[in-house]
């Protein structure tokens, strides 16, 4: 089987977050090929009153979520299952009350969440819907850890070994896999018919083949491979050139590359890097970073280990 992991890492809109509200945790080595990584809250922690004008960004990510969410002042309880995303969405981050409340996500890669699922995910892009709608047994095999571990990284280890034993291997698809390497490969270039030519398929199984096992078509998945490569060369190259990103990357100008990355990051590029920096800043208590190879270092080993 390609290994896509080793090509290509997604990032979100502020890729450098390591705090006790957001961390992430690096998969096993086992998992490292379907997992991108668990996150979530260390502890449960008070959900504080913020300003009113704060939010969060989600862009595309390329990647299914599986999040639980628990209240331990209420008692309460919820999941959810977020397919693939096209475009980008604010969150408000002000909250009415200081409930100690705790998160738990799971973020696949989009073509390897399938194999975790009971069905097809058949036009579900751009949707969240309840766990049991897609993953019925996994959500069964997964709750009592959640309600049982309170640390991420006691649930990390305890899912695990559950998804390992959920994981169905035999509903790998080749030509997926063979295309999204292409496409990773290219570096977003291309059309959907040189994938086709790549792959041996034909324009309509290629679509078929994506719609049931991402629920998203080609031609979109090729578009938000070119636009996370782009977002993570804006953020970890030094000396990122947008003249030179309109070649690598095909535009057909400048003008062009910059309407299209706001299209899907709701923010123009300068914009969006402030956005992920002063981000990072607050997370890691004001450290200041000196250069964009340091802040790449810091994304490459954030990630705590078990």
């Amino acid at each position: 089987m390609l290994a896509i992991e080793q090509l290509y890492r997604p990032i979100t809109a502020t890729p450098f977050q390591n705090d006790e509200a957001y961390c992430e945790i690096t998969p096993c080595d086992a998992l490292k090929p379907y997992v991108c990584c668990f996150w979530g809250t260390k502890q449960p922690i008070a959900s504080l009153q913020n300003n009113n004008d704060s939010f969060g960004l989600v862009i595309p990510d390329t990647c299914m979520d599986i999040i639980f969410d628990v209240n331990y002042s209420k008692g309460t309880y919820s999941d959810m299952f977020c397919t693939i995303d096209e475009n980008s969405y604010k969150t408000s981050e002000a909250s009415s009350s200081t409930d100690f409340v705790s998160t738990f996500g799971i973020r696949f890669y989009a073509h390897t969440a399938i194999l975790f699922s009971d069905v097809s995910f058949n036009n579900s892009k751009n949707q969240c819907f309840e766990l049991d709608s897609f993953m019925p047994r996994l959500k069964k095999a997964l709750t009592p850890i959640i309600e049982e571990c309170v640390s991420l990284k006691d649930r990390v280890i305890a899912t695990e070994r559950v998804l390992l034993s959920y994981l169905n291997t035999q509903r790998i698809n080749c030509n997926l896999y063979n295309s999204i390497h292409y496409m990773i490969s290219s570096r977003g270039r291309g059309t959907v018919n040189d994938v086709c030519s790549h792959v041996a398929v034909s324009k309509r199984t290629l679509e078929r083949v994506f719609n049931d096992n991402m629920g998203i078509s080609p031609k979109s998945y090729f578009s938000l491979v070119r636009y996370q490569l782009l977002w993570q060369d804006m953020i970890f190259k030094k000396n990122f050139s947008a003249l030179d990103a309109v070649e690598e990357y095909g535009y057909t100008d400048q003008s062009h590359l910059i309407k299209d990355f706001k299209r899907k990051h709701l923010m123009l590029p300068k914009n969006a890097i402030e956005y992920a920096k002063n981000d990072t800043l607050s997370c890691f208590y004001n450290t200041s970073y000196e250069n964009s190879a340091k802040m790449e270092s810091e994304f490459l080993y954030r990630s705590e280990k078990i």
